[in-house]
């Protein structure tokens, strides 16, 4: 029973996709994989074929066929059980039996799920009745017909009609755009004449212009794709035609028809080739627009506010940085003598202001996209005016002035630059000569112009600049005057030649008619690791004379270098020989506002390469070698004098040093060095120039250059890439300078820790510093003395409640015991306490509140009175034993630059300041205290303003 049952149902499954059909079917090939198992039902009548006589065994299986299927097959196993005698129940099968057809059944039904999914989707699609119903009498109507020639029916006509009236509806369209995009380009033409109207208008026009070019861009290229569709339909439908040529259609249109249809064909594709004429003729049109680009922008600002006090202008810089009512850094505002002098913002006074104030500034651009390269071409240029709207007093006459202009473009290829300013004209030709580029406050100002050309197609390349303007040297009013660099009219040019790869060649000529005028050669040569690099320039007073007074020394002011680099692998090596006229000082003999004598810190020399009243020459050697993590060598020679050679001022420096990297971002660094000045041995250089500023040693310089000792120091790199702690910088010093006994009596020993990270939503900056120095000779002018400073800083970031506050704390201390040289021990004390409201009210406004108090005790004031004023803010440094003033010290350890100081007293204020975009307003309150606590100067100040940019 149990193998008869799975027999039968092994062949059901193996045919049920196969269809119906006859004990011989026509379509069942012989030799076919399943022609016995067809076969053998179809003799017990299980299957049956279609009334063709084919079976169709690649057709689907219906449910209805299946159910029949099945249908047949219980009724011949009930009759084969009934022929045997038993009963056809579930009982009367075995265990086996049962579990085979379970089986069985779920393989079938698993087919029959698979093929429901497939009847379902054709259901989905098959036809309706009455879809039957206009399909029959579409099919008798056709059949009353006469019957067609081969190649040709009704139902391709229809469709060469379809496609014809497809491609005359998207031609229309495609006209249509294009009409509708040249109306838009003569409305973009008249709006491209409205530019030249008031500048509202402009503003509006030049962002409208760029929708318009953004939107033509972006028809155009669905233009293109149009035209390309309808070229491709009207391509296929041509070849349509001639396939069709030779058939009889007037079976199914006439020959008028037919050629109607070629007719209108033909004329729709001149209508195509015309339309792709005018896009891409609009497409030019778009091009030259986009050429040409142009840009408005500006600001308006205004303000009003008092700074005052009831006594003595003090300083507040160094209690709340960053406030809105500072004076900022600039001239000295007070004391006798000279007072052009830059000072930074906490050694000025920030009352005594008045604000009120109010100026708009307005900047047009314009910008070619792709300039031409033959004849003059501009590529860019820009105009930015400014307006002085009013001002503090009586009411005046609105002043408007050009700021600055350029002009950018080419000559035949050839780059070339103009450019105007009103106050800050920039340019430089070399080191020493007309070196004007960095004076920014500006200590001379300088109303000109500055012309640059590039004849790359001329002989040696030569690159041209031509300055031309008016000088005003600020200083002069001061008393004594501040040193002349630029009075009145100003003239140079420079030609730089480039004969061949890696030399060059520049002559300049410069003058300030009516006080000097100056010649000048400068060059450089690179050939494989060397490098060369020199210049001469000399300059006179007028009346200048013959040219040859020029080549005179004795007339003339001379400053000339050469300096030589090589560079072969791990070494490096550089030599110079200079001889610097002390006219050069203060940038004088060289008409050179960098070096003004405004910028009285960096005075005399400034970024040149050496300062004046100096002859000399020096050589500096670094050896770098893999040891350890790295190990980097350095040694230097200098023998110097004044420019005259006085053998009493020779300067003699030399020494060693180097950096050994060990471990976890440590490193260690041992130097010693020698410095003798006329022969004498000296613990440390004070410089040359006449403001020292050159040669010269101060504390913490790299390996104590320029002075007489040796030492070593124990460094951590807080940025290294395997710092023991990131953050954490640490330096532990000792070193012992000689005063010239031999026995370097000199002791100094520093230690210094600081941390900057983050602890969760907390930034943390703490620090501590110890510094020692004791002179064991007791020489005079020395101090032994002791300095323990520490501080931190703590701030959140905003925190995530309402109003999105942030804290901010400092608290700052130095103590200075002096225990040989004084009894004024100093001391200074700084706190300072925050509140932020990073989102007050509306999102973008914001408070601040601070409080601050400062406290000192015999120290330094640069006023002279009580704490006025600061040297600088360090109360965050660990690298000096200032907070804000001296004692401490800066150049020499030994003599804490100023001495002991007496000055005492205090600051305690008050600063509130609250913003809105551009609209700001701040408010400050502040007293100024005496050693004794006794108010000495009551200060307030009050400042609103409003700026916005477009």
């Amino acid at each position: 029973m149990k193998k008869r049952l799975v027999t039968l149902l092994a062949g059901l499954l193996t045919v049920l996709s196969m269809g119906f059909g006859l004990a011989q079917f026509s379509d069942v090939p012989a030799g076919h994989w399943a022609k016995e198992a067809v076969e053998a039902l179809a003799a017990k009548g299980i299957i049956v074929g279609f009334p063709d006589g084919t079976y169709r065994g690649n057709e689907n299986l219906t449910r209805y066929q299946a159910a029949l299927i099945i249908y047949r097959l219980l009724q011949q196993i009930e009759e084969e059980l009934k022929a045997k005698g038993t009963s056809p129940t579930m009982e009367a099968m075995s265990s086996e039996d049962l579990e085979a057809l379970k089986n069985a059944v779920q393989e079938l039904a698993a087919e029959l799920a698979a093929l429901g999914v497939r009847v379902s989707a054709l259901e989905d699609s098959a036809a309706t009745k009455e879809d039957i119903a206009r399909l029959e009498a579409m099919i008798a109507e056709l059949k009353a017909q006469p019957a067609p020639e081969p190649g040709m029916d009704q139902a391709a006509l229809q469709d060469l009609a379809d496609r014809v009236e497809a491609a005359s509806i998207a031609a229309d369209t495609a006209l249509a755009q294009a009409q509708q995009l040249a109306e838009q380009l003569d409305a973009l033409a008249q709006d491209v004449e409205g530019v030249k109207g008031d500048l509202a208008a402009l503003q509006t026009q030049v962002e409208a212009n760029a929708q318009a070019i953004q939107a033509l861009n972006e028809l155009a290229v669905l233009l293109n794709q149009d035209v390309l569709s309808l070229q491709d339909r009207v391509t296929a439908l041509e070849k349509g035609l001639a396939d069709l040529q030779g058939v009889d259609f007037e079976q199914f249109a006439s020959k008028e028809d037919v050629a109607a249809v070629q007719e209108f064909a033909a004329a729709l594709r001149s209508d195509l080739v015309g339309l792709s004429e005018k896009v891409s003729k609009l497409e030019g049109q778009v091009a030259e627009l986009s050429k040409v680009q142009y840009s408005i922008k500006g600001s308006l600002s205004a303000t009003y506010g008092t700074a005052t006090n009831t006594g003595i202008n003090f300083d507040i810089d160094r209690f709340f940085p960053g406030n809105q009512v500072s004076s900022g850094s600039g001239q000295q505002d007070y004391g006798a003598g000279p007072p052009y002098r830059n000072r930074v913002a906490q050694r000025r006074g920030d009352f005594d202001q008045t604000f009120t104030g109010g100026s708009a500034t307005l900047t047009f651009g314009v910008k070619v996209a792709q300039p031409g390269t033959s004849g003059v071409n501009v590529s860019e240029a820009s105009a930015s005016l400014s307006v002085d709207a009013f001002g503090s007093g009586s009411i005046n006459t609105t002043n408007a002035y050009l700021t600055d202009a350029s002009v950018k473009g080419n000559v035949d290829g050839q780059a070339f630059s103009v450019v105007y300013s009103s106050s800050t004209s920039s340019f430089s030709f070399n080191d020493y000569l007309f070196a004007n580029d960095k004076d920014s406050y500006p200590a001379t100002t300088r109303q000109g112009m500055v012309a640059t050309f590039s004849g790359t197609k001329f002989p040696l390349s030569p690159e041209v600049t031509v300055v031309a303007g008016v000088a005003n040297n600020e200083g002069a009013a001061a008393t004594p005057p501040a040193p002349a660099v630029l009075q009145g009219g100003y003239f140079g040019i420079r030609t730089a030649f480039k004969p061949v790869e890696g030399f060059s060649l520049a002559l300049n000529y410069a003058e300030n008619y009516g006080n000097r005028s100056a010649l000048g050669v400068d060059a450089s040569l690179a050939l494989g690791p060397v490098k060369l690099s020199g210049l001469f320039d000399t300059s006179k007073t007028w009346p200048t004379g013959g040219l040859q007074n020029f080549f005179d020394s004795t007339l003339a002011d001379w400053a000339y270098y050469v300096k030589g680099d090589l560079s072969l692998g791990p070494l490096s090596l550089s030599a110079n020989y200079r001889a610097i006229d002390p006219a050069y000082e203060n940038g004088v003999a060289g008409m050179s506002s960098n070096y003004h004598y405004f910028y009285f810190g960096v005075g005399g020399n400034g970024s040149a390469p050496f300062a004046a009243d100096n002859r000399g020459f020096g050589v500096d050697a670094k050896l770098s070698l893999g040891l350890l993590g790295g190990l980097e060598v350095r040694g230097y020679y200098d023998d110097s004098t004044n420019y005259a050679g006085a053998p009493a001022t020779e300067q003699v420096a030399w020494g060693v040093g180097a950096t050994l990297k060990l471990f976890s971002g440590f490193a260690l660094n041992p130097f010693y060095n020698q410095l003798t000045v006329g022969g004498v041995v000296q613990p440390g250089s004070t410089g040359l120039g006449a403001y020292g500023n050159y040669n010269f040693y101060f504390y913490n310089i790299q390996d104590s250059r320029y002075s007489t000792g040796f030492g070593v120091k124990l460094i951590h790199d807080a940025k290294a890439q395997d710092a023991l702690i990131p953050g954490l910088s640490l330096v532990l010093g000792y070193q012992r300078f000689d005063n010239g006994s031999g026995n370097y009596p000199y002791e100094d020993l520093l230690a210094y820790a600081s941390y900057q990270g983050k602890l969760a939503f907390l930034s943390l900056q703490p620090y501590v510093r110890y510094h020692s120095f004791t002179d064991a000779s007791a020489s005079a002018g020395t101090y032994d003395y002791t300095t323990l400073k520490y501080g931190v800083k703590v701030a959140t970031d905003p925190l995530g409640i309402p109003l999105k506050p942030s804290l901010e704390g400092v608290y700052a201390a130095r103590s200075t015991d002096i225990t040989r040289g004084s009894t004024n021990d100093a001391q200074e004390t700084y706190w300072r306490a925050g509140l932020t409201l990073n989102e007050f009210l509306v999102p973008g406004a914001s408070v601040k509140v601070g409080y601050a108090s400062y406290r000192g005790q015999n120290v330094v004031d640069p006023a002279g009175s009580f704490l006025t004023r600061g040297y600088g803010d360090f109360s965050l440094s660990a690298t000096t034993d200032r907070l804000f003033t001296y004692p401490g010290e800066v150049q020499f350890p030994w003599n804490l630059t100023t001495g002991a100081g007496t000055g005492s007293g205090g600051v305690d204020g008050i600063y509130v300041e609250a913003k809105y975009y551009g609209f700001t307003v701040a408010y400050l309150d502040a007293i100024l205290l005496d050693g004794a606590g006794t108010l000495q100067s009551y200060g307030r100040a009050f400042k609103v303003t409003y700026s916005v940019n477009f």
